[in-house]
């Protein structure tokens, strides 16, 4: 299934599938560091708009069109269908570029980090976070299946598939999978430079808004990164 139908069909349940608050504590934290209220915001993959709701000048893009639509009506804020590869934006048109869980995970992460330096203005702020390959909640709970092979295969092509049961319906998707070193050349690239990283999605309870920015963060289900436009 391509990731555009994908979505479309996952919006109706996405919120009650996503509903441990914990998942997103990291990202608000970071939202609340580094985002003044005064500042223009793209949050590129927006989904149904979690994180619209808490940023104070936004606008959202998604490629699905019914993730977009519960985004515009939760969030009362201006959303576009879109593409991160191809942003149908102006060059230097916001202060912080954002993008926070699996969003980036399904493009080309080259393109869409280019894209993100095009759009942001000078000095601006680009925050995102992408599929750890080194992901220590997934890696166990696969090894306790015996799922070795899977576990091992996953490391070295970096690629995997997102399953979920929608009903009677399993509906599916591929997905990309990084490390830290692997992201921190694409930005140094594309002539960022790089904050700070930070972990989300750690253990999926309070503890992660102590433990984000430790070693932990290398085996996060998320890794994030906090890059300045050079």
């Amino acid at each position: 299934m391509g990731v555009k139908d994908y979505y479309d069909r996952l919006a109706g349940v996405y919120d009650s599938l996503y509903k441990n608050k914990y998942m997103r504590v990291v990202e608000r934290r970071i939202i609340s560091e580094f985002v003044d209220r005064e500042d223009f915001v793209l949050d590129i993959g927006c989904g149904t708009g979690e994180h619209l709701k808490i940023l104070n000048k936004a606008i959202g893009l998604d490629i699905s069109l019914e993730m977009s639509k519960i985004a515009r009506e939760k969030t009362d804020k201006f959303v576009v269908v879109g593409n991160a590869e191809f942003l149908p934006f102006k060059n230097r048109s916001f202060d912080v570029v954002v993008s926070f869980f699996g969003a980036l995970n399904h493009c080309n992460l080259n393109r869409a980090v280019r894209e993100v330096r095009r759009v942001l203005k000078d000095d601006g702020i680009f925050i995102f976070t992408v599929a750890n390959v080194y992901d220590a909640k997934w890696i166990l709970r696969n090894a306790v299946r015996g799922n070795f092979k899977k576990i091992k295969k996953a490391i070295r092509k970096r690629r995997g598939v997102i399953i979920k049961n929608i009903g009677d319906e399993k509906i599916r998707v591929n997905t990309r999978f990084y490390d830290k070193n692997e992201v921190e050349s694409i930005l140094k690239k594309e002539n960022f430079k790089i904050i700070c990283t930070f972990g989300a999605n750690i253990t999926g309870s309070p503890l992660d808004r102590f433990i984000y920015k430790t070693f932990l963060k290398n085996f996060a289900s998320y890794i994030g990164f906090v890059a300045k436009k050079c």
